[in-house]
């Protein structure tokens, strides 16, 4: 089946979703791989993938999430000096750190990890 068989369907108000033959599927070897077939590259530059940034992270008792209330301060394990993980569809991906770009916060990719960083920062 040649790549232009592979066609996106677009659901609402959830941009669009990629739906791609077996020969397709192998165009990436494994998350953060390298590309096997640039030719068939175009059919993912339209989906949405979704990246979000960790701050940090902390374990609180349930009776502590009861009493948290507007103006309550949760400390994060992380130090403001330590960089932050750059999530792709809950997979890490990076590290960067917290800039102002025009009065909004913004990340900046500091090190894209490889699969053994990933794995190790995961456990």
């Amino acid at each position: 089946m040649a790549h232009d068989d592979a066609h996106v369907k677009d659901s609402p108000g959830a941009g669009g979703t990629a739906v791609m033959d077996e020969e397709s599927t192998s165009l990436i070897h494994d998350l953060g791989g390298e590309v096997k077939d640039v030719n068939n590259l175009d059919l993912l530059l339209d989906v949405n993938l979704k990246i979000s940034v960790e701050l940090g992270r902390t374990k609180l008792k349930f009776r502590d999430v009861l009493n948290l209330s507007s103006g309550s301060v949760v400390e994060l394990g992380r130090q403001t000096s330590e960089p932050v993980d750059i999530m792709v569809n809950g997979a890490l991906l990076a590290t960067g750190e917290v800039v102002v770009v025009d009065d909004h916060f913004a990340v900046r990719i500091v090190k894209l990890l490889n699969r053994v960083e990933r794995l190790k920062r995961v456990l």
